[in-house]
């Protein structure tokens, strides 16, 4: 066999590994995905649509693992050997035909992610504002992933930057004449969104590592191009072979195809972070359940009696409650000092239901959490950590005037506890400049 054919070959060889491994990666085979897929509704829109685009096989556990990638890789090489031996007849254009196809697949793709994950930025709900738990939290109680994820709902108008560059990367990514320009972009974007995944010890650095990968088809096939161009300074014609739609019977679809993306990624996507977004009672990460009317703040405890022993407060006493913080939300945080908290890992980005909301607490140290249930005049506290099954209490709650509350009743160790908490009149910086300005401050960007 002379080089060149050999060479030719393992070209042959190559493209249809490479199709078979992001068809692999990319083509939903679990059921979760399907389940998402039947279950999906307008009330959880963006968490189910989010899910569903960045969707990732986990065959060895519940989030993709290194060892999902290499299986998957393995049965793309054996797949493309017996491909490429199936294959007795020779076709000129065969190669070609299939690497459009494969630039196809990954533009409309790769656009899907895009808009998703650039609408979510542009609004901004891709990450909430911070709760008032979170600004009464010591910065060095917080994981690293959860300082990166913090940072950005800190900021807002970078936040709001970011989902431009995504949709301007998006949109070119819907015209085959733009597309290269629009991998120009998302290859240095998510390049850097995994190294800070790996850098900060995210969960989703596999995702990002997906997506530059659907980049590479498009990428590949211009480079030499861009090449001759730049660094050669030569004159360099775009590429000259062209698909012929006319001879395909499903070629009369494009449109219709291309109108229900842009209606499902665009229109409906848009509406409804927009309408989070217009509603921040529609939280993505918080629960939506609306908390004791005219609680939220911060609550210092003055009074603190444990199965009739009243406790005064120490540097060094574990029991005994520091402060307590209520969200707008059904949602109240207990600070303590000197305990050792169990975290849990994060689990998928956008969660659907109130109860399986973790951002609060996950990655987050010096405060336990609560989520409570009212009623008449009594209150159930539930942790939502599955690390404290059994911490709950039962209290009877009273409140003499809009700033104390006094809880009073049993934990679930049967121990009773009495509970007296005094507002604290704070005001928090981020909630200040969005009054004013950050120029109303004096402040210049």
């Amino acid at each position: 066999m002379t080089p060149y054919l050999q060479d030719h070959i393992w070209k042959k060889y190559l493209l249809r590994a490479s199709i078979l491994f992001i068809l692999l990666l990319s083509l939903p085979l679990q059921p979760d995905f399907y389940h998402a897929l039947f279950t999906i509704s307008w009330q959880y829109f963006i968490a189910d649509i989010f899910h569903l685009v960045t969707f990732l096989p986990h065959y060895f556990g519940v989030q993709s693992t290194i060892y999902d990638w290499l299986l998957l890789l393995v049965l793309a090489l054996v797949g493309a050997a017996i491909w490429l031996k199936k294959e007795k007849t020779q076709r000129r254009d065969r190669e070609q035909t299939y690497y459009y196809y494969l630039r196809i697949f990954v533009r409309f793709k790769l656009a899907a992610i895009l808009f998703v994950a650039g609408l979510t930025k542009l609004f901004p709900v891709f990450v909430p504002e911070l709760s008032l738990s979170h600004l009464n939290t010591a910065y060095g109680y917080f994981a690293d992933w959860k300082h990166l994820l913090l940072s950005l709902s800190a900021a807002p108008a970078y936040l709001v930057f970011l989902g431009v560059v995504e949709l301007a990367a998006a949109v070119l990514l819907l015209f085959r004449k733009t597309a290269f320009l629009a991998v120009i972009f998302v290859i240095p974007f998510y390049g850097n969104a995994f190294l800070a995944d790996l850098a900060y010890q995210g969960p989703t650095y596999f995702v990002s590592v997906y997506i530059v990968l659907l980049t590479l088809p498009i990428f590949m096939y211009d480079v030499q191009r861009l090449g001759s161009l730049i660094v050669s300074l030569k004159e360099t014609p775009p590429a000259s072979w062209k698909f012929d739609w006319q001879t395909k019977r499903w070629g009369r679809w494009r449109l219709p195809a291309k109108v229900a993306f842009a209606f499902v990624f665009i229109v409906l996507v848009g509406a409804r972070s927009y309408s989070v977004y217009r509603y921040p009672n529609q939280s993505l990460h918080y629960p939506t359940q609306t908390g004791i009317p005219g609680a939220a703040g911060k609550y210092i405890v003055d009074t603190f009696v444990l199965n009739g022993d009243t406790l005064t407060f120490s540097p060094t006493d574990s029991i005994r409650w520091k402060d307590v913080v209520f969200e707008k939300w059904n949602t109240m945080s207990v600070r303590k000092v000197n305990t050792v908290f169990k975290d849990v890992p994060p689990t998928a980005f956008f969660q659907r239901e109130d109860d399986r909301r973790e951002f609060e607490y996950t990655q987050v140290g010096d405060r336990l959490y609560y989520r409570y249930s009212i009623s008449a005049d009594s209150i159930i506290l539930r942790n939502p950590n599955r690390n404290y099954g059994d911490d709950t209490y039962l209290f009877k709650i009273r409140r003499p005037d809009s700033i104390h509350i006094n809880l009073t009743g049993v934990n679930a160790q049967g121990d009773t506890l009495h509970v007296g908490l005094s507002k604290v009149d704070k005001k928090y910086l981020l909630q200040e400049v969005k009054k004013v300005g950050r120029r109303g401050l004096g402040y210049k960007l």
